[in-house]
């Protein structure tokens, strides 16, 4: 038959709970808060990273490299002569 509704369950409006159900629930509820007070004593796992697995190490970012070349001394010292040779030629 086209454009019938299927059939659905008839749920009995009266629903009633009885005292034995009651009284398992709150048996579960202690046994429950006994879990978690032991799950949170336990410490937890450490988890590393996949960088911290591997081993990778970040390197600290410092001056460059033309900058610790312009730092040199044996550069600067030539850095000087080649000042002082410009000022006795002027």
């Amino acid at each position: 038959m086209e454009g019938a509704f299927p059939t659905l369950p008839v749920f009995d409006k009266d629903q009633r709970v009885t005292h034995a159900a009651i009284t398992e629930n709150k048996r579960l509820g202690e046994l429950l808060t006994y879990i978690k007070e032991r799950q949170e004593q336990q410490t937890k796992p450490a988890v590393k990273t996949n960088s911290e697995k591997n081993g990778y190490v970040r390197r600290a970012r410092g001056p460059g490299r033309r900058k610790d070349f312009m730092n040199d001394p044996a550069v600067i010292a030539r850095r000087r002569q080649a000042l002082s040779d410009l000022d006795a030629a002027e």
